[in-house]
């Protein structure tokens, strides 16, 4: 047989280059996602994992074992007054903060959307607050709230307080005063998602709006708002996953107090985990990604609906 037999032929080459070539396409992806597939397997599905078969268990610990119990802990939880008084403070905290983050950082990104002399500037004094350590901005709160701070006497100045009152200590304003650093430590943050969804946004659009005769107002509800739906989607979800596991303004301000008023779910968890119960704490988290989960999908599911009611 003649060298040129044994040769494979040009149509022969083409098809094992491109299989090499298919394969290559499909394996070459899975190559760069396998160091945050094995993050977040390892700090992420891990610990969910060892939470759910923790809440069936009685663990012990300390011994590193625990019998089962099935749903105890579950019926244990929702008899429990402390658990569903830290719920209803974290639902309250996440209906405080939510509309503020949507409505507040959306006006800064219009504000600073415009081209005026020095706006670069206060772009980066809004973001200050997003790369400021919590333990530095809790400090500086906690300061502000005081009864000789710049906001107690400012409410004593406009009439809401007859005299001096710290914010933090008391039952009825406590939640209310941490709710609103953490509006204040993610304006920034938010603000740039909003920023980045207006201009992506036409030109065009308002030049024929204002050709119209459409107002500042109408192009803003008209135009600005319909097509920032993306960007609020996502703005919405993060601040239910942070409403719902708020902790370190929590803990650095107020640790829970007073006598409750600021306990939320995740203060929950941490106290049953210190005093070792971590069945409990592991049933509660159960509970708290449950929340998580189906407040991000029903708010998904409210602003897709919004968005095909827009474009109807």
């Amino acid at each position: 047989m003649s060298e040129k037999a044994i040769e494979p032929s040009h149509t022969q080459l083409k098809v094992v280059s491109k299989r090499k070539l298919q394969w290559s396409s499909r394996i070459t992806p899975w190559l760069f996602l396998i160091p945050s597939i094995l993050i977040l397997g390892i700090f992420l599905v891990y610990p969910i994992l060892q939470a759910l078969q923790w809440s069936v268990l009685d663990y012990k610990i300390i011994e590193g074992a625990g019998e089962f119990v099935g749903l105890s802990n579950f019926k244990e939880l929702f008899s429990d007054g402390y658990f569903w008084e830290s719920l209803m403070n974290t639902l309250i905290f996440l209906i405080i903060v939510l509309p503020l983050n949507i409505l507040l950082p959306m006006f800064l990104a219009v504000l600073v959307n415009q081209k005026i002399k020095g706006v670069s500037l206060f772009r980066i004094f809004y973001y200050l607050p997003v790369v400021t350590p919590m333990v530095v901005a809790a400090l500086m709160w906690k300061m502000l709230y005081s009864q000789s701070g710049l906001i107690s006497s400012f409410l004593v100045t406009i009439g809401i307080f007859d005299s001096p009152t710290n914010l933090l200590v008391q039952s009825s304003t406590a939640l209310i005063a941490v709710a609103m650093i953490t509006v204040w430590k993610g304006l920034g943050y938010y603000m740039i998602i909003y920023l980045a969804g207006l201009q992506s946004i036409s030109n065009d659009v308002y030049e024929s709006a204002s050709i119209d005769g459409a107002s500042s107002f109408q192009k803003f509800k008209n135009i600005t708002f319909p097509m920032l739906a993306p960007s609020i989607t996502l703005v919405s979800v993060m601040t239910i996953i942070a409403a719902l596991k708020v902790f370190e303004e929590i803990a650095l301000t107020t640790g829970g107090g007073p006598s409750g008023a600021t306990t939320t779910l995740v203060m929950y968890i941490y106290d049953s985990f210190m005093n070792l119960d971590v069945s409990m704490a592991s049933a509660a988290g159960v509970v708290l990604l449950i929340l998580a989960i189906g407040a991000s999908l029903l708010q998904m599911k409210l602003t897709s609906k919004r968005e095909d009611d827009l474009r109807a």
